[in-house]
């Protein structure tokens, strides 16, 4: 496991933690500090590999967190006979998460983002979230390009 996906792991359930407990972005902040390697991993033992995912991981969520109403105005637009308040939880932060990386870091690929979001709906969601997700965020990647910046310049390095 690399330190993107494990900080993808931790941002994940701090966004949970936001969405259905209500925690406040000092809160998992908090969380993301004491969170220990172990509930991610076995093997990796290195601190800097715990730290580094942790501060991905912190970054990942004040995107989200800053971002929140622009990102939650732009699900609902992609989503096809289903309300975005009946949305399971988890699939919800994993959309979150992922248009985050898509539409405000320049450093990740699209295609890794998708990847990564897909991993996360198999590993976290039901068996129909990775298609799911997968499905949502490449509708759009393929629509949305023409309103953000970081976004057309990922799908024009192709």
């Amino acid at each position: 496991m690399g330190i993107r996906r494990a900080g993808r792991i931790i941002a994940l359930q701090c966004l949970y933690q936001i969405d259905v407990a209500k925690k406040s972005f000092e809160e998992v902040k908090e969380f993301i500090h004491n969170y220990s390697l172990l509930n991610i991993i076995q093997e990796e033992k290195k601190e800097s590999f715990l730290s580094k995912s942790k501060e991905f991981a912190e970054e990942l969520v004040k995107i989200v967190v800053d971002n929140i109403e622009v990102i939650d105005k732009i699900i609902p637009n992609y989503l096809k006979n289903w309300k975005f308040e009946r949305l399971l939880s988890i699939d919800r932060n994993i959309l979150r998460l992922g248009i985050a990386e898509l539409l405000y870091r320049e450093d990740i690929p699209y295609k890794v983002t998708i990847n990564e979001s897909i991993e996360l709906a198999k590993r976290f969601g039901d068996d129909k979230s990775g298609s799911f997700i997968n499905g949502v965020l490449d509708h759009i990647v393929k629509s949305e390009s023409v309103n953000y910046e970081i976004l057309r310049k990922k799908l024009n390095a192709k």
